[in-house]
């Protein structure tokens, strides 16, 4: 199996018997999970529909998921860590509660970060720690806590939230907390324990209770630290009263809780990293700061042979020498500028583009000014074709947007459980024995819209189905087992296109109707094929 590393950037190939075995591993032993015996999505889905149709939110229609998957885990290996363990992720795209999870997210961030501890970003870090001096009996210490998102006490988070928000909008949260269900190799599993890794909602409640939390502990302490700053599960600390004072304030934090847990990384040589910066204290008192890569960290960014639009691959370097300027100090630019264009080199870049890349960043009035676009159309990138219609549209003030119609990652097999095409939404066909053919598309699952065809033809419905009215007619013999999926597409207008696209490429067909109309100049770029293709 191929797979993406938890951190750094990595590539991973495992045995897929060592990874199944360390996924099951995890979901038999951890304590947080149970065995279903049957799948609760429709009950979870009519759950979820009942309570936002009660509920006052706006735009209810778009919280609703018509036709909901069955979220599927999988797992990141972290190859930085002694026995490559899994962190596990649920992928809750398409599932019952994805879009009001969303939803909730959006509402709940602006009550996130109303404390002193809250760290945004790095560049948030860097200006607030800049002031501070350090004394000489100070220690820089950093307290993680052991996987935070499967042991946040779901009771007393629902307290927080139902204290900084409306009964309406709590009960809609709760919801969401304890439907965490999924499927992993056939196997359906609930989450008992925790919120999800994987769902919109759970970075927004990881910080909500840690904010109640660190309240409470810091309030709490006989010693308190001088300086106490935090990025979800991560927390850096100055802490002014030595070390054996240090562990008892280790051992006040895992007292708090029977599931929050810390682990704590201490200075060495007057050196600490935390996210990605690390942080040396100098003779003076001061604190100077540079970029930090762990270990495990490969350096392989978008390569210069990559098939992308040149833009895309200059904002890499543009981004990087971004971070190079904000995270390093002054002393320690040159060095993470010289490492860069190293980097960017191995990368297939010229230097003359990473010297470019780093002048632009380091004189920001250079930018130019942004164009009044009248709109953006996304294109897939082709070298030699869609960048010439985008020099076309920019003329009449028409921003494209470029993505590669291919990725190695899109075509390597998934490490998670396939979804069967047809409880997709998409385009289909239902074949004929006649060798004539229907082609439709839907908004719902495919499999339920080719089951009501079923029935229509059972029933003689006539009137309100071609397929039906084809049947009664010559009696042939409507092959719905043989039916297919043409494609998968979400989008309303997309799948619309696409059911008269087919249409047309199928003209000995069965439909009343052409679909909707295709501009004539596209006519030439649509291949007719044979019914069955």
């Amino acid at each position: 199996m191929v797979l993406k590393a938890d951190k750094g950037g990595a590539t991973v190939i495992m045995n897929a018997e060592d990874y199944n075995e360390k996924m099951l591993d995890h979901l038999n032993n951890s304590g947080c999970y149970i065995k279903l015996k049957k799948n609760p999505i429709k009950k979870i889905s009519r759950n979820v529909n009942n309570l936002v149709k009660a509920s006052n939110e706006l735009n209810m229609k778009n919280l609703i998921e018509a036709n909901p998957y069955t979220p599927r885990i999988y797992g990141a290996p972290k190859i930085h860590k002694e026995g490559i363990p899994i962190r596990p992720i649920v992928n809750t795209i398409g599932g019952p509660t994805y879009h009001l999870a969303k939803h909730l997210a959006k509402k709940l961030k602006p009550l996130v970060g109303n404390t002193s501890s809250f760290v945004k970003d790095s560049y948030h870090f860097i200006n607030e720690i800049k002031p501070i001096k350090l004394d000489q009996d100070d220690i820089l210490v950093s307290f993680d806590v052991k996987a935070l998102y499967t042991n946040i006490p779901i009771n007393e988070a629902m307290e927080v939230i139902h204290k900084i928000t409306d009964p309406s909008t709590a009960k809609l949260v709760e919801v969401c907390l304890q439907s965490t269900f999924f499927s992993f190799k056939d196997e359906i599993y609930e989450q008992t324990c925790g919120v999800a890794m994987g769902s919109p909602l759970s970075p927004i409640i990881a910080n909500l209770f840690m904010e109640h939390f660190e309240t409470k502990a810091i309030e709490s302490a006989p010693l308190k630290p001088k300086l106490w700053k935090r990025f979800v599960d991560d927390t850096y600390v100055i802490w002014p009263h030595g070390k054996e004072k240090l562990n008892e304030f280790l051992e006040h934090l895992n007292n708090q809780s029977n599931s929050i847990k810390f682990t704590m990384e201490v200075e060495e040589n007057g050196c600490l990293p935390f996210l990605d910066i690390l942080i040396k204290r100098n003779q003076d008192g001061t604190i100077s700061h540079q970029v930090y890569r762990k270990k495990a960290h490969t350096e392989h960014y978008l390569h210069a042979n990559s098939h992308h639009h040149p833009a895309q691959k200059l904002g890499v370097l543009n981004t990087l020498a971004t971070r190079a300027i904000r995270i390093s100090d002054k002393d320690n630019f040159e060095q993470e500028k010289n490492h860069l264009l190293e980097v960017f080199k191995k990368n297939g870049y010229k230097k003359h583009q990473g010297i470019k890349a780093f002048k632009k960043v380091e004189n920001p009035m250079n930018k130019h000014q942004k164009d009044d676009y009248a709109g953006t159309v996304h294109l897939p990138y082709i070298q030699g074709t869609t960048d010439k219609i985008a020099h076309i549209l920019r003329k009449k003030k028409i921003k494209t947007t470029f993505k590669p119609l291919k990725t190695i990652s899109r075509c390597l097999k998934s490490v998670k459980d396939p979804i069967d095409p047809k409880h997709h939404k998409g385009v289909y066909l239902v074949p004929c024995s006649c060798g004539k053919s229907y082609i439709g598309e839907t908004g719902r699952s495919i499999l339920t819209r080719i089951q009501e065809h079923a029935a229509d033809i059972n029933h003689n419905r006539s009137k309100t189905s071609a397929l039906a009215e084809h049947s009664s007619k010559t009696n042939h013999h409507i092959c719905i087992e043989d039916s297919c999926v043409m494609a998968k597409i979400d989008h309303y207008h997309h799948r619309k296109f696409r059911e008269a696209i087919e249409i047309r490429k199928h003209p000995d067909n069965l439909n009343r109707d052409d679909g909707w109309k295709i501009s004539d100049n596209w006519i030439p770029t649509i291949r007719e094929d044979s019914a069955t293709s």
